[in-house]
């Protein structure tokens, strides 16, 4: 009696949603998003079970197969939410230039019970207001003083590699997977350049690093879950929801806590200094300021930012700080292990401006090293940090001689971009002196977008770069770098919210210091 009840219920709960679809299929917003090519879509799922379940091989799937299968536009449903891809440089500007659509909404919502209204997910006059404030903070002057920060942790970087290369009896060991020290040195980086703190995480055990790293897992585990289309109070009753919870908070306690105390330490520095001694407000202009100092200062001069706006500014710098550069550093490393005539000049470019010497790297150095930059280019055209990014529809859009409406995203398919012939003749190969200025004239200006275009660019672009080239200067004036493909065969990469080695990346280290 009970069972055919349910059956019953059921059978009545499968055809109201069979009629609801149907609807839905046949609503003027889904038909005019299918007139857009691409692979067949499932009764609610959309697309979901055509993804593979490995994110290496969603990679492959959606940059390499439905791209040669479709074209430079098409569409996927991921359940009843519509994504339109691109990797055509001409639609790319044509969207990246709009000021209409720089909202980024649906597609990082998961991200923001972490970083709330930062500058990665605000919207509107906020995320303008606040663009305006930060600009300032990445002049070049400024990014001057973070250098002593870039050499200081490249040093230790160096030395950890060194201890890590050395077996007990004193000989070398046959590889390290280089990229959990390349994570751990651009953590320490981006706490001092964000927070003016040191957290010693490439010598000591943090738990604010822990949870800065545990929390990136959690993040990426939701997005490829069904806890993406879950709201957040369902997913906090899931036992990976607690956790986030949890660690959150945690997190937020303690960058609210080094709010609270820079402040402090800031209004004393006005009470103490002498009104009259100006040297010393000289000096004092011309002291390292991280991040928090730069935007706590502004708030003293009439700015005005809210705690919470501070914070969540601070946890945006932490989240785009870190991975994303230890990403740009282990594939560049990867490229050069497998490369050595390319990685044979760079190292003979080092030379002749550091002169065999292991000194610091200043910022005049960074404009001597242009085979290096064009290495780093190259490594970032193969394996940009970040594969994608995304754009809300707020209004309706042509696009590509199709219609997108209001409410779809449309996705940068940024790691097919870099990788279209049309652009890059011999896409697969690494040949760094595509970016010498000579090769680069007439390729079309959105052709290479490692740190996005459009007023939503990276803000940080230019202190990654100068953190990239005093780094990958500092380990190759040290070390020589090799990767056993025989043994290991190419890396796979993980197209998380950014791009990883899904497996590490074991390199064999030579020492020049042997």
């Amino acid at each position: 009696m009970i069972a055919a009840y349910l059956i019953s219920v059921l059978l009545i709960v499968l055809t109201l949603l069979f009629f609801v679809h149907r609807k839905w299929e046949n609503s003027s917003y889904v038909k005019t998003i299918d007139l857009i090519p691409g692979p067949p879509k499932q009764f609610f799922v959309g697309n979901a079970l055509a993804l593979p379940k490995e994110t290496n091989e969603i990679l492959q799937t959606i940059h390499s197969k439905w791209v040669k299968q479709y074209g430079k536009i098409f569409r996927v449903w991921l359940g009843l939410r519509p994504f339109v891809m691109t990797s055509s440089a001409v639609l790319i500007e044509k969207m990246m230039t709009s000021n209409t659509f720089i909202d980024k909404k649906d597609a990082y919502s998961i991200l923001t019970p972490w970083l709330g209204e930062g500058l990665l997910l605000a919207s509107g006059n906020k995320w303008k207001k606040n663009r305006r404030l930060l600009t300032p903070a990445f002049h070049f002057q400024i990014l001057d003083n973070f250098f002593e920060v870039f050499n200081k942790n490249a040093d230790i970087l160096c030395e950890q590699l060194i201890k890590a290369n050395t077996s007990i009896q004193g000989d070398s060991v046959e590889e390290i997977d280089v990229f959990p020290y390349l994570k751990r040195c651009a953590l320490d980086i981006i706490c001092e350049a964000a927070m003016g703190i040191q957290v010693n995480a490439q010598l000591e055990d943090s738990e604010y690093i822990r949870n800065v790293q545990r929390i990136s897992e959690i993040v990426v585990e939701r997005f490829f879950s069904f806890g993406h289309f879950m709201p957040d109070w369902m997913y906090e009753c899931t036992t990976s929801g607690r956790e986030h919870k949890k660690i959150l908070k945690q997190i937020h306690d303690f960058t609210s806590k080094v709010i609270r105390e820079r402040k402090v330490e800031i209004a004393l520095e006005d009470e103490i200094l002498p009104e009259e001694d100006t040297s010393e407000v000289s000096n004092r202009s011309k002291k390292r300021r991280a991040f928090l100092d730069l935007m706590l200062l502004a708030n003293i001069n009439g700015v005005e930012l809210s705690d919470l706006e501070i914070r969540n500014e601070v946890d945006t710098f932490m989240f785009e700080g870190h991975d994303t550069t230890a990403s740009a550093l282990v594939w560049f490393l990867y490229c050069m292990a497998i490369n050595p005539k390319h990685q044979a000049l760079v190292q003979e470019e080092l030379n002749e401006v550091f002169g065999g010497s292991d000194r610091p790297c200043t910022i005049e150095d960074t404009t001597k090293l242009k085979y290096l930059e064009c290495c780093i280019k190259e490594s970032l055209r193969l394996y940009p940090a970040v594969p994608i990014i995304s754009r809300y529809i707020s209004e309706d859009f042509e696009l590509g001689g199709y219609k997108i409406p209001v409410g779809a995203s449309v996705v940068i398919e940024i790691y097919a971009l870099h990788r279209n012939d049309e652009y890059f003749p011999e896409p697969d190969v690494f040949n760094p002196e595509r970016f010498q200025t000579n090769e680069s004239i007439g390729r079309h200006a959105f052709a290479f977008l490692p740190f996005s275009a459009g007023s939503r660019n990276c803000i940080g672009q230019r202190f990654a770069m100068f953190e990239e080239k005093v780094l990958a200067s500092s380990l190759l004036r040290r070390f020589k770098f090799s990767y056993d493909v025989a043994k290991h065969g190419p890396p796979k990469a993980n197209a998380d919210l950014v791009l990883k080695p899904r497996d590490g990346m074991p390199l064999q280290i030579v020492s020049y210091l042997q």
